[in-house]
């Protein structure tokens, strides 16, 4: 049987206004961006919620990691929770639980709570993220009209991770941290009103594949183990109980997962999906562009802080050299996926990327603006391969699995900001960064084979 949860099954009385591509893509990209700017908005606040809720410091990295971890480990269950009931229903279950949990962060009264509230914001995220991604998909069948949405959205995702610290800094000075919560709260409640507005009331009920329930519970644990291990081997040490423990569970799980999905008849990633040609590697380039990324910013931020002596203002501004880049490259993105294709954009941008690699390494640990220069290269080079990679993923997959390409596709994305996090953080040492820049331009090669890979294996006709 297939899946369908496409847009246009939706109920016969629902108009055509429902679905303008102009307010679906607005009320996407207002959701998506509250849910991005919630992983940098809280780091600057931290200093203030730990003298005011008299919290110690491991529980202030589960602030910050637990959030990562529930979306990483649970992206792949919120996805077929997409497929099986809707995009639109998702969607709006994924608003309204995102709204409340910020409201309940708000009000938390101390860092447990917080805790377990940040946690719940992630419930929120994992049904929104895939959502967004399937509404989008289907609302824009045309390839030059969705390679542009596909741009303007990523302009939008992207701007809340280079300002989200600015907007966090202005609330906790003005009005408080309980603020930097609050304030998803009208974003909630305008993004309810447009879906209202201009989304369908109700979607078909499709012929639907009985759930892999065993398997959804062994992608979780999987994910999760895998996750918390690196996250707090990064934090404890590798050979502290609690991530040797988590990478056991994790290796345990992912074996089990692989042995239920070849023997199950309707497993959790399914087997047209998987075997569709270039997705796997298409899904391989977006972990390893966020590995690099998120790896390299990570020890940049150490390395300009503690070993020059920067400030944070001034590190902050440092990495607008490839901030700005990253908000505003998808849209030019856009534009060259329709007029020269979305596989030459991408690999336009992992030379880019491979180029700023090749600046950190040879300067980048001497001269700060050898550093700068190799961020504008390395910031345009990801803004540039956004696009054409969420483009050609979704369009190696098949047309009724969107919903679970698209959480393979972001699941794989939050696991390689962990993995880049954990894989180069303990590479910089004394005065330089040539270590970890090397790994880094290890990365983007691998990622570079990974393209070529899935470009071989995309049928000529489908985003060339």
């Amino acid at each position: 049987m297939t899946e369908s949860t496409r847009l246009d099954n939706r109920a016969p009385d629902v108009g055509e206004s429902a679905l303008r591509p102009g307010r679906v893509l607005a009320v996407a990209c207002l959701a998506h961006g509250m849910i991005v700017v919630d992983t940098s908005i809280v780091h600057v606040a931290i200093p203030s919620i730990r003298a005011d809720l008299d919290a110690s410091l491991p529980t202030m990295q589960f602030v910050v990691t637990s959030y990562v971890v529930v979306i990483a480990s649970l992206l792949l269950a919120g996805a077929a929770a997409v497929g099986r009931y809707g995009a639109v229903r998702m969607f709006r279950l994924g608003v309204v639980l995102f709204g409340v949990t910020s409201v309940l962060c708000g009000l938390a009264p101390d860092g447990a709570v917080l805790v377990a509230m940040r946690a719940s914001q992630g419930l929120g995220a994992v049904l929104l993220m895939p959502a967004v991604l399937v509404m989008l998909t289907d609302t824009y069948q045309d390839q030059a009209k969705r390679a542009k949405a596909m741009s303007i959205w990523s302009m939008c995702a992207g701007s809340p991770v280079a300002f989200g610290p600015t907007l966090g800094g202005a609330l906790v000075e003005t009005v408080g941290w309980r603020s930097i919560f609050w304030i998803n709260v009208p974003v909630v409640l305008l993004v309810l009103w447009l879906s209202a507005r201009h989304m369908p009331r109700g979607e078909q009920a499709a012929a639907k594949e009985p759930q892999d329930v065993p398997g959804q519970l062994l992608s979780i644990v999987f994910l999760g183990s895998l996750a918390l291990a690196l996250a707090e081997g990064q934090d404890l040490g590798w050979t502290r109980p609690l991530p040797v423990a988590a990478a056991a569970v994790a290796v345990i799980a992912f074996a089990a997962f692989v042995i239920r999905q070849r023997t199950y008849a309707y497993p959790l990633i399914p087997g047209d999906l998987f075997r569709a040609p270039g997705f796997r590697g298409f899904v391989t380039v977006g972990l390893l562009l966020f590995v690099a990324y998120n790896g390299l910013m990570f020890t940049l931020s150490v390395f300009l802080q503690q070993v020059r002596g920067y400030d944070p203002v001034t590190t902050g501004l440092c990495f607008l050299s490839s901030a700005l880049p990253i908000t505003f490259m998808p849209l030019v993105a856009g534009r060259f996926d329709a007029k020269f294709g979305a596989r030459k954009v991408l690999g336009a941008g992992i030379a880019l990327s491979l180029a700023g690699g090749l600046l950190l390494v040879a300067v980048g640990s001497r001269a700060p603006l050898g550093t700068c220069l190799g961020l504008v290269f390395v910031g345009i080079g990801f803004g540039l391969a956004t696009v054409p990679q969420i483009t050609l993923v979704m369009a190696a997959a098949p047309a009724h699995r969107s919903a679970i390409a698209g959480g393979l596709m972001s699941a794989g994305r939050s696991t390689g900001s962990l993995i880049g996090v954990a894989l180069l953080a303990g590479l910089q040492s004394g005065n330089g960064i040539a270590a970890p820049a090397f790994v880094v331009l290890v990365v983007y090669v691998l990622m570079a084979l990974a393209a070529f890979t899935g470009g071989r294996g995309l049928p000529a006709d489908a985003a060339k």
